[in-house]
């Protein structure tokens, strides 16, 4: 009788084997839920480089220009769109200039694009003279 009841108590009962499915199932949630907030993070810093390299590209650009009127009379979001620097998901530039006709030229660059139906944007400003 006693050898009947030691085996009978040798295996698990049914709410133990759920309640150890939920917990194995709470962390294996844990860990993806990790590693896709990871890969956002991984995509959202790649777009911000991206972007923050088109824009110092115009600028080397705008440096490399003989003069202030050049660089305020030129249209630099086709400039950007002729040297293929549209690498984002409906990628635009901006620039802005403060005064036109100052010397040293106040400059803005604003990068928009759009990912997963947010748009996301930098501004990068500086001052150029001749």
């Amino acid at each position: 009788m006693n050898r009947i009841k030691r085996l009978r108590n040798k295996g698990f009962t049914f709410i133990e084997l759920l309640l150890a499915v939920f917990i194995l199932s709470v962390g294996i949630s844990a860990v993806l839920m990790l590693y896709t907030g990871s890969m956002l993070s991984a995509a959202a810093a790649w777009d911000m480089t991206v972007a923050t390299s088109n824009a110092e590209h115009m600028l080397e650009e705008m440096q490399a220009r003989d003069s202030l009127a050049d660089i305020v009379n030129t249209d630099w979001p086709r400039w950007a769109q002729d040297q293929g620097l549209n690498a984002l998901p409906k990628e635009t530039f901006g620039v802005a200039f403060a005064d036109p006709k100052s010397d040293p030229l106040n400059i803005q660059i604003t990068v928009s694009w759009q990912r997963q139906l947010r748009t996301n944007q930098i501004i990068l400003k500086t001052r150029l003279t001749k």
